[in-house]
């Protein structure tokens, strides 16, 4: 007579249906997460990108980036033959623009040059007064003005002081008016036979130029 399965093989069937189980469950979230992450890929490669619009160029601003209502400064360690020059005058003589400005220099005085500032040397100088004459139609800024001295032939800068009495130019020259200005410069004594003089009063303007004998 065939006896009844004992429980031992009854457990093994229900250790292998829940193995299956087991098994079906982990296929089954494999099998969604791999949809999940194709989807994804998907949607996030067909998507358009987005762009910030970029700032439109103002209008008002020149192709090399400079403000056009700007005036440039005069550079003052340009020097004679490197900038538009009106042609030399003595000393003792006046210059004309031609358009109705008129440099001069109203004296010239030997004195002893005091060293206030960094790189002043102290020692023979010559103080020069200027005078412009603003016979334009214009009012001039004067400070854009920028006056240098040079010695000899080769034109060697001289170097500004500012005692004793240096008064520059300043403020606006109204047309109509002449203003002075007072500049001391480093010269010996043994070497103001030959000195230039130049006074530049706006970038682009020949500057007017003195030369000759000082102090």
């Amino acid at each position: 007579m065939v006896g009844e399965p004992d429980g031992s093989v009854q457990g093994t069937r229900r250790k292998k249906t829940w193995l299956w189980i087991a098994i079906a469950a982990v296929a089954a979230i494999v099998v969604a997460v791999i949809v999940y992450f194709a989807v994804t890929a998907g949607s996030s490669e067909g998507g358009t990108p987005t762009t910030s619009p970029s700032p439109s160029a103002s209008s008002s601003a020149s192709a090399d980036g400079t403000d056009p209502s700007a005036q440039p400064t005069p550079d003052p360690s340009a020097t004679p033959g490197t900038m538009p020059e009106l042609a030399p005058v003595a000393p003792d003589q006046p210059s004309d623009n031609g358009e109705g400005l008129v440099a001069e220099i109203t004296a010239m005085k030997a004195v002893q040059g005091e060293a206030v500032q960094a790189g002043e040397i102290a020692g023979p100088a010559v103080q020069f007064t200027l005078r412009l004459t603003n016979d334009t139609d214009a009012a001039i800024d004067l400070g854009l003005i920028a006056v240098n001295a040079y010695i000899g032939e080769g034109l060697t800068p001289a170097g500004g002081l500012v005692k004793p009495g240096a008064a520059p130019f300043e403020g606006t020259l109204d047309i109509g008016d002449s203003t002075d200005g007072v500049y001391v410069y480093s010269i010996p004594e043994g070497q103001r036979g030959d000195v230039t003089l130049t006074l530049d009063y706006r970038a682009g303007q020949p500057a007017f130029v003195f030369r000759g004998k000082v102090g």
